[in-house]
């Protein structure tokens, strides 16, 4: 379970902070993150795999707490939440193989479990035809597959998704979603930030509405680019 208490983030006037932010998150679950840019998805979740602690409130993921938490600590829970990017940070020069590996080879498994289990990755995401491609060549959906190949390679409890989609195209997008979507049917949580309102608006999995750095309550709605969505419609 991931909770945050009173959590707030201090950016002074940058957008991004977060004002006294009470949430939990359930094990197995499939939860969006909605709301414009800079209304601080991304900083939420950057707290859930501490890249930042709160300037005040606790967060909580699993055993490991903000309030008391270690450096060489972050480092343990990191080896256990998948994090994929918009950009998704892959390694243009290697071979797609080699960076799905390449969390692998960090923590020093074996060469040969690392084979196996490169390519059964790579099979899920149906691109195992391309491992020795250099990343450089893909398409921006299948770059963004292999992140998630990579993402998945330890196993992770949780994944979590900070805009996956925001430079795909709407085939490529309603493919990493659907692949999110089987990654949480087999019980791992997902976490997924996104402005993509169309892509999501059909699928059944809890909302978290944003706005300026506050999650709203369900009596209130969110602007976004030329309608708004009704927040209290949408609630479970």
């Amino acid at each position: 379970m991931i909770q945050f208490r009173q959590v707030t983030v201090n950016y002074g006037y940058v957008p991004g902070a977060l004002k006294d932010i009470n949430l939990q998150m359930h094990d197995g679950d499939f939860t969006l993150i909605l709301g414009p840019t800079g209304s601080g998805k991304s900083t939420l979740l950057r707290l859930i795999y501490m890249d930042i602690l709160p300037s005040s409130g606790v967060v909580t993921v699993d055993k490991w707490s903000s309030f008391r938490i270690s450096p060489r600590q972050i480092n343990r829970l990191r080896r256990n939440i998948g994090v994929v990017f918009q950009d998704f940070k892959l390694i243009d020069n290697m071979s797609v193989f080699d960076n799905v590996a390449l969390p692998l080879v960090i923590e020093g498994y074996r060469r040969k479990y690392i084979r196996k289990l490169v390519h059964v990755l790579l099979d899920e995401v149906n691109l195992l035809q391309s491992k020795d491609q250099r990343a450089s060549t893909l398409s921006l959906g299948e770059k963004q597959r292999v992140a998630i190949a990579r993402a998945m390679a330890k196993n992770p409890f949780v994944v979590i998704a900070d805009e996956p989609t925001g430079n795909l195209d709407r085939e490529a997008s309603k493919n990493v979603l659907s692949l999110l979507e089987r990654i949480n049917r087999n019980g791992t949580s997902v976490i997924m930030a996104t402005h993509d309102y169309e892509l999501i608006k059909e699928t059944p999995y809890k909302r978290i509405y944003m706005e300026n750095g506050e999650v709203l309550p369900g009596d209130r709605t969110i602007n976004i680019p030329n309608k708004r969505i009704n927040i209290l419609a949408n609630k479970e």
